[in-house]
């Protein structure tokens, strides 16, 4: 499926699927390289793992991707939540540093909604490390707000994040 919006975005979304995994690992990778604070695993976590795995994840779990001129560009993942699967998380949020301030993270979050909603779920959740302050703007930019902390995770580095999680309530 692809994603139609009133006023274009940068990019086109569309879900990735398991031939899409080659180019996925790169992107995650390169987020996970670049910007570690920001995910609870870490690039050498991801390094390790098999091409099967990437296209494994692509299988099991919804990825979208952000592409512009064929280039894969960004991407996000939307899972049901463990304790409610009526509510979608977020994770793996990320846009390549030239790409950013062009719409595509918003285009990212309406495509993830679209799917939550054809999923049955009625909210969005996600959680952003406290000290990530442009990630915390953008996500209430987007309509979420604070339901407060979540549990401290481990950063790649041994200290501890501590993380605010943030929802929403889908759009009817």
């Amino acid at each position: 499926m692809i994603w139609r919006w009133r006023r274009r975005p940068a990019a086109a979304i569309r879900r990735l699927c398991p031939e899409d995994a080659a180019i996925w690992r790169d992107l995650r990778l390169e987020a996970l390289l670049h910007h570690p604070e920001a995910y609870g695993s870490s690039h050498d976590d991801w390094a390790g793992q098999p091409l099967s795995a990437f296209a494994a994840r692509l299988e099991k779990g919804t990825i979208l991707g952000a592409f512009a001129d064929q280039a894969l560009i960004g991407s996000t993942a939307l899972d049901p939540m463990p304790t409610d699967p009526r509510t979608g998380e977020l994770t793996a949020v990320y846009v390549k540093t030239g790409h950013r301030g062009r719409g595509i993270a918003r285009a990212l979050f309406r495509a993830a909604e679209v799917e939550a909603k054809a999923q049955g779920m009625t909210r969005l959740s996600l959680t952003v490390a406290t000290s990530n302050a442009a990630a915390i703007r953008f996500y209430e930019r987007a309509g979420f707000r604070s339901e407060g902390e979540a549990p401290r995770t481990l950063a790649s580095d041994g200290r501890l994040l501590e993380l605010v999680r943030m929802a929403r309530v889908i759009r009817a």
